[in-house]
């Protein structure tokens, strides 16, 4: 059987890989751009950022291994809150008008439309 939100599930990985690896490697990157990380550094500094793109990725990687509904239920959820809130923060920015608003929110859709797709039974 053909499922979406297996694929949407990889996307989200890479996607949130991504994020992991610039919030780790680049350590003053709130401080670096603060018109566009405004809201971000308000929220939580970078470190408990990485945290929480570590563990949204590790629920990800759980559901992908594990292939148990529950667990892909919980890390769709868990995308969709987190993107939406990265795109709300970008419109709460200092700079409003970026693209990460657009994207980001298209991809808390993405997410959302993931969850639609897993079934109880899977």
């Amino acid at each position: 059987m053909y499922k979406h939100y297996r694929f949407i599930e990889l996307f989200l990985v890479v996607i949130t890989s991504w994020w992991l690896i610039v919030l780790s490697l680049n350590q003053t990157l709130f401080h670096d751009r603060p018109e566009l990380f405004y809201t971000f550094e308000k929220v939580g500094n970078q470190t408990q950022w990485t945290s929480v793109f570590l563990l949204s990725l590790l629920f990800h990687l759980l559901g992908l291994v594990w292939e148990k509904s529950f667990v892909h239920k919980v890390a769709l959820i868990f995308s969709t809150f987190l993107y939406g809130t990265i795109a709300a923060g970008f419109i709460l920015s200092k700079q409003p008008l970026s693209t990460g608003v657009g994207v980001y929110f298209a991809i808390s859709l993405l997410a959302l439309w993931g969850l639609r797709e897993v079934k109880s039974n899977d």
